[in-house]
């Protein structure tokens, strides 16, 4: 009860209508798949009539192709409207936000991706309440209730780095959300947070996937006794077979895996019997050609937020839709998600482990760059490859300051190069990633042949 009044507590001071929203969307999974569908087709609609009226980048697409959004009335018809590429997004930016917002309000995201082009773009406060629902939704399924505490590894910000002790212990504690650092992993990290997670025995673990995983694999190796938890939520990143494996082994309790993006949230989420199920009062999933039955890259409409609509917006992560039935009871569709984004961590001689989303972050809000990779070729070194955007000057002192940044992640021990390039190669699955790492690639290998 306790939990519960400082979670509500939290939400009411920082304005979020998150569990008045949690209260209205709760059951939407267990309506029937028919009234599923006639909700999400009525909500997509709506969204569509909103963007020819109020959107300027959507209203010149309605008169180029000379219709009207009434003349959108079954799926066919809205497969022929044009899809939304991150370039587009970048070219048009200003132009997707509706007449009218209020744009001192939004809030600004930024995001590398998978495609390792760097995005800004905005989402309003009702959109954010609403993905903060869905989330508390997805953990409703294991047990959790609202108030119980959550164990959030997710990366530190400026504003959290410069709080003192005292503050973040009691803003964690209000908000009922510790947070651990995964851009600071080490044994002796890992010892910390396993004394802080006892102390704390939250209900739930959520947050990076290869982060939990790691700090899991540390436990089960050194013969730790890690809390019981009711349920893992891993996001951000694809989760693996071997995390899986080792984080329910060492938090006893199921892993599901949670997908969704910056730009477009709440995708999905696995249910407890392991099908990812679309949470399709949140999102329409389309992909290009129905009719093919090997993967290939969603089409996302986003149905929350409509301050910047993204309209079949193509992520580049790739899967398929299918009639797929489930045992669980959710009326929600079910997909599979066959590649998406992977984040390689960097380990430094000093024994620091810095999760690959640090490395994403030195380039939000930089212009100046079309695409990057970060390559860690040693313990002792890091290439960052950088294609950049010719008609936006002012590339060499950011270069300079992200090898600084980069290279007192392990001081005297650490050196980061930097190189322009015309073009940086897809991975072997046809993908760009923005961390990559020689070292642990070889360290796998080993552990495979072993």
């Amino acid at each position: 009860m306790i939990g519960r009044s400082l979670f509500t507590l939290a939400h009411r001071m920082r304005g979020s209508s998150a569990l008045e929203v949690l209260a209205e969307i709760r059951g939407e999974p267990s309506l029937p798949a028919s009234q599923v569908r006639e909700r999400q087709w009525a909500r997509l609609t709506s969204l569509l009539s909103h963007a020819q009226a109020k959107v300027p980048y959507y209203r010149r697409v309605f008169a180029d192709l000379g219709i009207t959004a009434r003349d959108i009335r079954t799926p066919a018809d809205f497969a022929a409207f044009p899809v939304l590429t991150k370039d587009l997004i970048r070219a048009h930016r200003d132009e997707l936000i509706a007449d009218g917002t209020d744009r001192s309000q939004l809030l600004t995201h930024r995001s590398g991706g998978s495609t390792g082009v760097p995005l800004e773009f905005f989402h309003d406060r009702a959109a954010t309440d609403l993905s903060d629902a869905g989330t508390y939704r997805n953990f409703l399924q294991c047990g959790w209730q609202p108030g119980e505490m959550i164990a959030f590894f997710w990366g530190f910000n400026e504003r959290i780095e410069a709080m003192s002790r005292l503050e973040f212990e009691a803003r964690q504690y209000l908000r009922r959300s510790y947070q651990f650092d995964p851009f600071r992993q080490s044994d002796a990290d890992f010892a910390r947070w396993l004394t802080t997670l006892r102390r704390l025995r939250p209900s739930i673990v959520y947050g990076y996937a290869s982060s939990i995983g790691l700090f899991a694999e540390w436990a089960l190796r050194t013969g730790q006794r890690v809390p019981a938890v009711k349920g893992l939520f891993c996001t951000a990143e694809k989760l693996l077979p071997r995390q899986r494996e080792a984080m329910e082994r060492a938090f006893h309790a199921k892993a599901y895996d949670v997908y969704g993006s910056s730009e477009v949230r709440n995708i999905a989420c696995e249910c407890a019997r392991g099908t990812f199920h679309l949470n399709a009062d949140f999102v329409y999933a389309e992909v290009e050609d129905p009719t093919r039955t090997e993967a290939q890259p969603f089409l996302l409409t986003g149905l929350i937020d409509r301050s910047m609509p993204f309209i079949r917006y193509r992520n580049e992560d790739c899967g398929t839709l299918g009639a797929d039935t489930c045992g669980c009871g959710s009326g929600f569709p079910a997909l599979k998600l066959d590649i998406a984004r992977q984040s390689d961590s960097f380990r430094f001689a000093n024994g620091r482990v810095v999760h690959g989303e640090f490395f994403t972050h030195l380039f939000y809000g930089v212009n100046s760059v079309r695409m990057f990779q970060f390559r860690q070729v040693a313990t002792d070194r890091i290439e960052v490859l950088v294609v950049p955007e010719p008609s936006i000057a002012g590339l060499e002192g950011t270069l300079a300051n992200i090898r600084t940044q980069v290279e007192a992640l392990a001081p005297g021990l650490l050196r980061c190069d930097t190189q322009i390039v015309s073009e940086i190669p897809l991975s072997s699955a046809g993908k760009h990633r923005f961390t990559v790492s020689m070292v642990q690639h070889a360290a796998d290998a080993v552990g495979q042949r072993a």
